[in-house]
């Protein structure tokens, strides 16, 4: 099997026919099944349902309490086994542990009749049993984390990710709202055939992790004499980008956790529910909740791209808190529905966010103890806020208070970080680097903007970047493709003044038409000699009919003869087709840019010599667009690249 991670790996295999990806959903699948009717099982016999208490919420974060407890003893032992034994066969062993659990508690309650409910003295049957469960999950949580990069390549990562989330959300969903017709209030039985359902799930799933075809890694970046917990803590301490989102992780569980218990408090508050009422709608926002997390992985699966996917994540986690205020404050069902489903979708946004870079930052041979460790604190901080609700007096009042406290945190939180990602970057100046991070987000998302050879552009010192000019769109594409500030060239009469910030910001070479042409070149050639990026269109306008290169003009050769400045030679193709400069901007394109390898003209070179050369350039870079493109938008004149093939170029 080739490795899907190889640099040489040319052919990239879908992930629907990766294999080893669909047993490992399916499986991770069964698994979501199986935890719902667990913990939808033990609220049922610890007296959840029961019409008339009003701690509901505190038995709900009982739950969960006693469930996730493990992973804060096992996570990072999980994570130390993940790197030490075979991934594949530890995942069999986690689910096959926890399909036994389930038997074992179907046969220990076969005799029950009458209410779901058993008596407190034996509550802490229910609490083993959980935790039982969750001590298997705490070991399978890192271990699937670090073997997915074996089996999905880097590129395909965060869709992976959030396919296996969506796969598991719809499971979830599934046994949540399967769970809430099996299992009732006052029939014992359902119980049972709700612990049975669960187990068959995790018994028959399991099995599948025993076909799954991991890559191993290559040896030579493997550490295997750095196997301790000291040292993969050491790692995390060194990278502060690793600390940042496991803190990040923390703060979205641990509001998860605040949400999910809180959910009955919030009905009661709202529409006085309780016993089979109060289930269903618990179990219906639950559902609608996992619609959300189930929305939130398909639109990360669009985006697809991991760029600037910090923004995104700061900027979910603040609208998370705005959802959770109104889920909280406004009893209206429409909107109670609604606020589930976005803390869902922008929740999960979130969370797969923080897997992904983890996932990507993290070496192989220290990944499964940097997630056990993730998991580990995440569960900390989960536990006591489960702990918390557990034991807060009048939960299902106190509750309200508390959700209103997160969601204005969730708020600061995400803005606060939004305001210093946004602000900071490789670009002189606060405003420059919003506009820079803006624009990314915009050609990476909307574009779906690929560039290539970014390595080629010169870290420092004078630079022209000369492109063919397809579209309007072709200057935010190429300043999303590098960290330098390029200044553009452009006519005074389209800088409007409504937009003066934008053009002291980005400060571009403003020509007036009426100039000469020694003037403009001489404008052009005193910023290069500064040191800086100019940008340049040579062919002196759109490609507005048809997808063309056409004849450069002679300024170019001039400008790159005074200036001694590095040319690098720029490819744009897939941008939108039509004569309507909105349309080029706002119409979804899959654009690319390529940026050639940067070369200096020899000295002796006429002006007319340097443009012919430039044009060269760019016909290579057609012809390896043409290569590996069926784009209609990749040509060029095809006398040009005939001369080039006569040449041996």
């Amino acid at each position: 099997m080739a490795d899907p991670t190889s640099a040489d790996n040319t052919r990239l295999v879908p992930l629907w026919r990766n294999i080893s990806f669909t047993l490992m959903w399916t499986s991770t699948a069964a698994s979501g099944f199986g935890d719902r009717m667990i913990m939808l099982s033990a609220w049922a016999l610890m007296g959840g349902m029961v019409v008339g208490r009003d701690d509901s919420s505190a038995v709900q974060a009982a739950t969960q309490f006693f469930f996730f407890l493990p992973y804060i003893f096992f996570s990072l032992p999980g994570g130390w086994l993940a790197d030490r034994l075979p991934r594949k066969w530890l995942l069999l062993s986690c689910d096959e542990a926890r399909g036994l659990i389930l038997l074992v508690a179907f046969y220990a309650v076969a005799s029950a009749t009458g209410p779901a409910n058993i008596p407190e003295n034996h509550h802490w049957k229910v609490f083993l049993a959980l935790a039982a469960i969750g001590t298997f999950a705490a070991v399978f949580n890192p271990t699937r984390n670090a073997i997915i990069p074996q089996i999905i390549p880097p590129v395909q990562l965060q869709s992976a990710n959030a396919v296996i989330l969506v796969i598991n959300v719809i499971a979830s969903m599934i046994g949540m709202v399967v769970g809430g017709w099996v299992i009732q209030a006052d029939q014992a039985v359902s119980v049972r055939h709700g612990l049975l359902m669960g187990a068959l799930f995790y018994l028959i799933s399991g099995t599948f992790f025993a076909f799954l075809r991991p890559i191993e890694p290559n040896s030579r970046y493997e550490k295997p004499e750095a196997r301790s917990f000291s040292q993969a803590g050491q790692y995390i301490l060194c990278h502060r980008g690793v600390v940042i989102l496991i803190g990040l992780g923390v703060l979205v569980w641990s509001s998860a956790a605040a949400v999910t218990s809180g959910i009955p408090g919030v009905v009661k508050a709202h529409y006085d529910l309780h016993g089979d009422d109060l289930k269903n709608l618990f179990t219906s926002l639950s559902a609608v909740i996992g619609l959300g997390l189930l929305a939130g992985a398909g639109m990360m699966v669009l985006i697809k791209t991991r760029k600037e996917s910090s923004v995104l994540m700061l900027a979910s986690l603040a609208a998370v808190g705005a959802w959770v205020l109104i889920f909280v404050y406004i009893p209206w069902q429409s909107a109670t529905y609604l606020s589930a489903f976005c803390i869902g979708l922008f929740g999960n946004v979130v969370i797969i966010t923080v897997i992904t870079l983890l996932q990507t930052m993290t070496p192989n041979y220290v990944r499964g103890r940097v997630m056990g460790i993730n998991s580990m604190v995440n569960t900390i901080f989960s536990v006591a806020t489960y702990f918390m609700i557990w034991r807060l007096p009048s939960a299902d009042r106190n509750i309200l208070l508390a959700l209103k406290i997160l969601g204005i945190g969730l708020i600061l939180a995400g803005t606060w970080g939004l305001y210093r990602v946004l602000t900071r970057g490789p670009l002189p100046g606060r405003l420059t680097n919003l506009l820079w991070r803006l624009d990314r987000l915009f050609c990476l998302i909307w574009h779906r903007l690929e560039v290539v050879g970014r390595e080629h552009i010169p870290a420092s010192g004078p630079v022209i970047l000369a492109s063919n000019h397809t579209s309007a769109l072709d200057p935010f594409l190429i300043q999303a493709g590098t960290k330098r500030l390029i200044h553009w060239v452009m006519l005074k009469r389209y800088q409007l003044s409504i937009l003066a910030p934008v053009w002291r910001a980005i400060k571009p070479v403003a020509l007036e038409r009426t100039g000469t042409d020694a003037v403009k070149i001489r404008q052009v050639v005193t910023i290069l000699k500064q040191g800086e990026v100019i940008g340049l269109f040579p062919e002196g306008g759109l490609q507005r009919t048809k997808r063309e290169l056409k004849p450069l003009e002679p300024g170019i050769g001039v400008i790159a003869r005074r200036s001694n400045a590095m040319i690098v030679p720029v490819w744009v193709e897939g941008t939108p087709l039509s004569n309507s400069m909105l349309v080029h901007l706002f119409k979804p394109s899959s654009s690319r840019v390529v940026f050639g390898r940067p070369y200096r003209p020899e000295p002796d070179m006429n002006a007319s010599q340097i443009t012919e050369q430039l044009r060269d350039k760019l016909v290579e870079l057609s012809a390896t667009c043409q290569a590996g493109s069926t784009a209609p938008n990749c040509k060029v004149d095809q006398s040009d690249q005939q001369r080039l093939d006569t040449q041996g170029v």
